[in-house]
């Protein structure tokens, strides 16, 4: 391998390492809607058992 070479692998390891990140973060936010989104169903499915009850 020559140095541009060498630099264009940096740059891919630098890129793939950021999308990682960002993957990560994705996945953080889903995970805190998807409990937000339990939560919220959790406590309709409370108000209206004792509403029809």
């Amino acid at each position: 391998m020559n140095e541009q070479d060498y630099i264009a692998f940096d740059a891919l390891v630098v890129k793939v390492q950021q999308h990682e990140e960002t993957i990560t973060q994705l996945m953080e936010i889903v995970a805190a809607t998807n409990r937000k989104m339990t939560e919220l169903a959790r406590k309709y499915d409370n108000e209206n058992h004792y509403t029809l009850s």
